[in-house]
C-alpha cells in the first residue's frame, strides 16, 4: 500500500497554452497553483499516459516537488491505494467536475465515463 508507480512526465507548458491545445485534451494534467502549468503527454511522455480513469481507482496522484521548491511546477507522481493483484489494470481518478470543460465555443464539453465501477458516475465531465 502506498507504494510508487510512476510519474506523469510530459511537455510542461502554461495553462493557457493547454486551453489552444482543443482536441488534444486526453493527456493533458493540470499541475500545481491557480494560473499554473498543464503536463502534456500527447506527443512525449512515459508509461504514465495510459493509465486510464477510474471512479474506484487502485492509483493516488500526488504531487511532490524534489529537485525544486516551486510549487507551481510540481512533479505529479502515482502512487498504490492498496495492494493491487498482478495484471489488475492500473487505474486513477482524473478529477474532472461535471459541466466544468468548456469547448473553445463556451459550450459545456461532455465525455461519458464507461469505467464499469459500481461508483461511476457515468461522465468524466
Amino acid at each position: 500500500m502506498g507504494s510508487f508507480i510512476c510519474e506523469y512526465t510530459g511537455e510542461l507548458i502554461e495553462d493557457k497554452d493547454a486551453e489552444r491545445r482543443t482536441g488534444e485534451d486526453e493527456y493533458l494534467f493540470d499541475i500545481g497553483e491557480e494560473d499554473g502549468f498543464t503536463i502534456d503527454a500527447a506527443r512525449k511522455g512515459n508509461i504514465g499516459r495510459f493509465i486510464n480513469h477510474s471512479c474506484s481507482p487502485n492509483l493516488y496522484a500526488q504531487d511532490v516537488l524534489y529537485d525544486h521548491e516551486d510549487s507551481s511546477i510540481p512533479h505529479v507522481m502515482f502512487f498504490a491505494v492498496d495492494n493491487i493483484p498482478p495484471l489488475q489494470e492500473l487505474s486513477y481518478d482524473y478529477n474532472y467536475r461535471i459541466d466544468q470543460v468548456i469547448d473553445s465555443n463556451g459550450n459545456i464539453k461532455k465525455k461519458y465515463c464507461y469505467c464499469g465501477s459500481n461508483e461511476c458516475t457515468g461522465r468524466l465531465y
